[in-house]
């Protein structure tokens, strides 16, 4: 599913003449460039869920919006049972395709709100760039529901830092000019993951308001990635945001942009914050 960050509000803007298609459901159109192209996570994210929430290999995981399967394999590499949730067909036939050989692997073609009740409740409920996606108003009494007493919710995302580069101010003036509708959101268009709608001024302020949960526990991993043009481009590719814009523009758009990152040595490093929130059910 698509990218989100924390702590920023962004209005979702439709740009696109189609009035039944979604900003949530774009991810499908490139479902093959955000496999190769949108980042993973860091080894050591794993880890703390692994310590922090401490799922058995008996209990199923569930993953919301799986996507491509980015969060699910390393889960599944551990011994975990994975049901990932995907509503976009082509995206749940790329995780399907990757971890065919592994039997405790399977996804099923829903958003997190339209899954069906199952007999069989769930130790861990995983999001990665996926939970901003959800219903604010069901998604907490849904996770609640679908939880085994003590069962975990774990949500996390992606922020790239917004650090300076050399091609920034030509960027700048490149989106201020095509796409005004951005608006002062320049530097939160700049790489995928820099996006949430949430309800309160963080994710803890939200799942502690639900009423449902123990204190969350918090983790922030740093880690840093070279990018290139073309690596850029492929990012911007797959945002929701960019996805929504008239074609012809987009790729003007896109053409200027690798312009400028060209023209200062066409690769850069980028440095990212994972966030991750985690809760037991206490209800």
């Amino acid at each position: 599913m698509g990218d989100g960050c924390l702590g920023l509000q962004v209005e979702v803007i439709s740009m696109t003449p189609d009035p039944g298609r979604q900003q949530s459901q774009v991810f499908g159109e490139v479902a093959e460039i955000y496999h190769l192209y949108r980042p993973g996570y860091p080894k050591s994210l794993f880890e703390w869920i692994l310590t922090t929430c401490e799922p058995s290999t008996t209990e199923l995981v569930v993953d919301i919006g799986c996507g491509t399967g980015k969060a699910s394999g390393p889960l599944l590499r551990h011994g975990f049972e994975i049901l990932g949730l995907e509503p976009d067909p082509e995206m749940a036939r790329i995780a399907a395709r990757e971890f065919k050989e592994f039997d405790l692997f399977s996804v099923e073609e829903y958003a997190f709100e339209d899954w069906p009740s199952m007999d069989r409740k769930v130790g861990l409920l995983i999001a990665g760039q996926s939970w901003h996606w959800t219903n604010p108003e069901l998604r907490f009494q849904r996770a609640a529901s679908i939880l085994q007493p003590e069962g975990w919710l774990c949500v996390f995302w992606n922020r790239p830092d917004y650090d300076k580069k050399p091609f920034d101010a030509e960027v700048d003036r490149i989106y201020a000019e095509l796409v005004p509708e951005f608006d002062n959101n320049l530097s939160s268009v700049r790489l995928p993951g820099s996006k949430a709608a949430i309800t309160a001024d963080s994710p803890t302020e939200e799942i502690n308001m639900s009423g449902l949960f123990d204190p969350v526990q918090e983790l922030q991993i740093g880690w840093e990635i070279e990018i290139s043009t073309h690596h850029h481009i492929q990012n911007l590719r797959t945002q929701s945001d960019h996805r929504m814009l008239e074609p012809g523009l987009r790729d003007e758009l896109f053409r200027q942009i690798s312009e400028a990152i060209n023209a200062c040595g066409g690769i850069y490093r980028q440095t990212f914050t994972t966030h991750a929130y985690a809760a037991k059910l206490s209800v």
